[in-house]
């Protein structure tokens, strides 16, 4: 790829598919989706997302209050206004029992969190008749199954990024996927500045892309670099996913014996997990300890990092759309919608959860007794 002339699909065509085209053909595959189209992040993959569903402006659009900033900040680059929503206690993700979809609720975004999949069966039998589209951001959920079948490919349209952390990377990344084929079209030009690929041979210019300018777009490509690194990485991605699943169903055995902690629960439809972070359930605490401490404490006794998750969306200092003057109205709408909710899931899970990252689960049983065993001294220290 390096001595190939070609950085991005921008650039001439060379005569051979772009890694960038093989990637989304190869992951459209992987997750039983009909269209793949790649981006640089996964957040302007939920900006995508959102513009081809062609909302009016200021819609509002449904966000668990449990995930990272970028699920929300989407909603406002794309000129809507986002509704947060409590999680379900057990799993950590939105579920039925906690929609209520505003009077011009267009879409819903449901994010996988951690580990665990949200019902986006369960949900879609509210939204569906109601006309609100499923957004799945399974930007932590690579390889998850509900019953069979691929996180992202559950709703009407999925997102995944590709950031370092990820299980599936290219330093920085993402993806959208569907099988609306109206929408990927949308799709394309969103990405390329209104650009979509050409149908048969590279334009009289000597490009792969045509100016087809149905719907205004921006430059939100991803590199063929990162497109070479994703087609390498995808061919092991199912391995690595046997490695960490077998050592998190270990790590649950071995916690079983400690009282006062317990993995996330997963709903029995989640049949293949795909761990991202693992949520280290300590409840009750220790009288006086926080999450805080117990993490600082794994990560002394481990000497890798253990930590909570970050504060309900409603407490994040990184929402914060009234610091942008061009966001002014919407961000006014933000803060008259929410001055009076509240989410006590999304709460009592920060408050007493300790994620360990996906890597500490490509070792082997010796690593995991090594967390089980420093959990319970932990625990004991703080009795």
């Amino acid at each position: 790829m390096l001595a190939g002339g070609r950085w991005a699909i921008s650039g001439p065509a060379t005569g051979s598919e772009p890694y960038e085209r093989a990637f989304g053909r190869r992951f459209a595959e992987y997750v039983g989706t009909r269209h793949c189209v790649p981006v640089d992040h996964g957040s302007s993959a939920l900006v995508t997302a959102l513009e081809t569903l062609r909302l009016p402006y200021g819609s509002t659009v449904l966000v668990p209050a449990l995930t990272w900033v970028a699920s929300a900040s989407a909603v406002f680059r794309a000129g809507l206004v986002p509704i947060l929503v409590d999680v379900d206690p057990e799993t950590g993700c939105v579920g039925p029992d906690n929609i209520a979809p505003e009077a011009d609720t267009g879409a819903l975004i449901a994010v996988h969190w951690a580990c665990a999949m949200a019902d986006i069966p369960g949900i879609r039998e509210i939204t569906d008749p109601l006309g609100i589209a499923v957004i799945e951001d399974a930007a932590q959920a690579h390889g998850a199954q509900w019953l069979g079948k691929q996180a992202g490919s559950l709703g009407r349209i999925g997102c995944f990024s590709m950031q370092h952390s990820k299980v599936l990377t290219a330093g920085e990344g993402g993806a959208v996927v569907t099988d609306d084929d109206a929408l990927a079209a949308l799709l394309e030009e969103l990405r390329a500045d209104s650009r979509r690929y050409a149908d048969g041979q590279s334009t009289a210019m000597g490009l792969d892309l045509v100016e087809s300018a149905t719907l205004m777009g921006a430059n939100f490509c991803l590199s063929e670099f990162g497109a070479a690194v994703l087609c390498a990485q995808l061919g092991i991605l199912d391995e690595q996913h046997a490695i960490r699943n077998a050592n998190y169903l270990l790590l649950g055995k071995l916690l079983a014996d400690v009282p006062g902690v317990r993995l996330l629960n997963h709903r029995e439809e989640q049949t293949r997990l795909s761990l991202y972070e693992v949520p280290l359930i300590f409840d009750p605490l220790p009288d006086g300890v926080t999450a805080q401490q117990i993490a600082d404490a794994l990560t002394a006794e481990l000497h890798t990092r253990f930590y909570p998750p970050r504060a309900p969306l409603n407490r994040s200092t990184l929402l914060r759309p009234w610091t942008k003057p061009s966001l002014a109205h919407l961000a006014g709408r933000f803060v008259a919608e929410h001055r009076t909710r509240s989410y006590p899931h999304a709460e009592h899970l920060v408050a007493h959860t300790v994620l360990a990252h996906h890597s500490s689960f490509l070792g082997d049983e010796r690593d995991m007794a090594d967390i089980a065993d420093a959990v319970a001294k932990v625990l004991i220290a703080y009795q």
